[in-house]
């Protein structure tokens, strides 16, 4: 599996050529057809009428079938739940496998976000290893990956002071990103290899065999009323079988919950408890005289107390931006402790306001973040 340096960015759709991403019904193969647009988008129809089932793809071996439960189900060699760079990473390399041996599997990817990178919130700075290993000519394909990371600054703050301390940290060759454009960018390349990507499918149930045997998910039904009762817009939902499921959801991901209880995986290896935290993050356009692109900025102390883990980051990306963001661990023992009011307190750190004022803020954004335990 290809590495990635995650923590906390998002980004707008600017790029045209993702729009694909958006619609799949929009880049149809010569054999498909769109669904009409009274159509509901997120019906079984929106499947079977896709690129999905072109003659390319009944070639590589996607069926439409009907499963025991009288919903439709479409099968695939592999199938991956998450486009996130895990799990794009994953596509992408298994198609260059395919191409390497001269064979060719069909691979869906599917997301529950609206587009691909849409639910992506990372303040994120770079490190390229890994991309140059799966894709190694990304700097002649127009990566969004342009700021490079130009200098480090740790500070530990107090309440009205920002005291350097020697950085830690070594972010030579890395560079300042929005992860969200990446993997967007990273979802074109991999539709280019023939992967089907569906933004808007949320994965609802892990499907078993009669053996217990990971063999697909099921999609959410939709259409429910709140007490449960099937609206007449009801739309089931549908099965996606494959030989290999691949399951990329990020942190804590309740599917791949349910399978780790399910066959007792950390029980088996004796895996550590994962711990948690919540990473709040904005990006702010500044004056141009405060920007200083490629410049890091960790910090630790305030506004957190001394017994509560966690601490802030502060990026100057490209286009006068910078992403500003707060981490906290969820294992805080103060029942009054608000993450977000502890976010508005650092904003009003003499450091931090001084490059804020007379910014505007663009975005915003939060997620819970893997912190620790050694998984095997």
């Amino acid at each position: 599996m290809h590495r990635f340096l995650l923590k906390l960015s998002s980004c707008s759709l600017r790029n045209s050529k993702f729009q694909r991403l958006i619609l799949p019904s929009l880049n149809l193969f010569a054999s498909g057809s769109p669904p009409p647009p009274s159509a509901n988008p997120y019906s079984a129809d929106s499947f079977r009428k896709s690129r999905a089932f072109s003659s390319k793809s009944r070639a590589l071996g996607v069926r439409c079938i009907s499963s025991e439960a009288g919903r439709e189900a479409i099968e695939y060699d592999v199938v991956i739940i998450g486009a996130g760079p895990a799990g794009l990473s994953a596509a992408i390399r298994l198609k260059q496998l395919c191409q390497e041996k001269n064979t060719d599997l069909s691979v869906c990817v599917v997301e529950k976000g609206a587009e691909v990178g849409g639910h992506i919130v990372s303040g994120n700075v770079f490190e390229p290893l890994a991309l140059d290993e799966l894709l190694p000519h990304w700097r002649q394909e127009q990566a969004p990956i342009e700021v490079a990371a130009s200098s480090d600054k740790f500070w530990f703050l107090t309440k009205d002071r920002a005291i350097p301390l020697p950085s830690p940290f070594d972010n030579k060759g890395n560079y300042v990103i929005s992860l969200s454009q990446l993997v967007r960018w990273l979802g074109g390349k991999a539709e280019e290899l023939g992967i089907e990507i569906y933004p808007g499918f949320s994965a609802s149930e892990v499907l078993y065999d009669a053996s217990d045997k990971v063999v697909g998910i099921a999609t959410k039904e939709m259409g429910i009323s709140k007490d449960g009762s099937k609206k007449e817009t009801f739309q089931p939902g549908v099965d996606i079988k494959g030989r290999v499921t691949l399951f990329a959801e990020g942190c804590r991901g309740s599917l791949s919950e349910k399978i780790i209880k399910k066959y007792k995986l950390r029980e088996e290896v004796n895996a550590q408890h994962q711990t948690y935290a919540l990473g709040i993050k904005e990006v702010w356009e500044i004056d141009e005289s405060k920007h200083n692109p490629g410049e890091v900025v960790h910090t630790l102390g305030w506004p957190l107390d001394p017994k509560t883990y966690g601490g802030s980051f502060l990026y100057h990306m490209n286009d006068r931006q910078v992403a500003l963001g707060l981490v906290v661990a969820l294992n805080y023992k103060n029942p009054f402790l608000n993450p977000y009011e502890e976010f508005q307190k650092l904003k009003h750190h003499p450091a931090i306001k001084s490059i804020l004022e007379g910014g505007t803020v663009l975005q915003y954004g939060a997620r819970t973040l893997n912190e620790g335990g050694f998984q095997v």
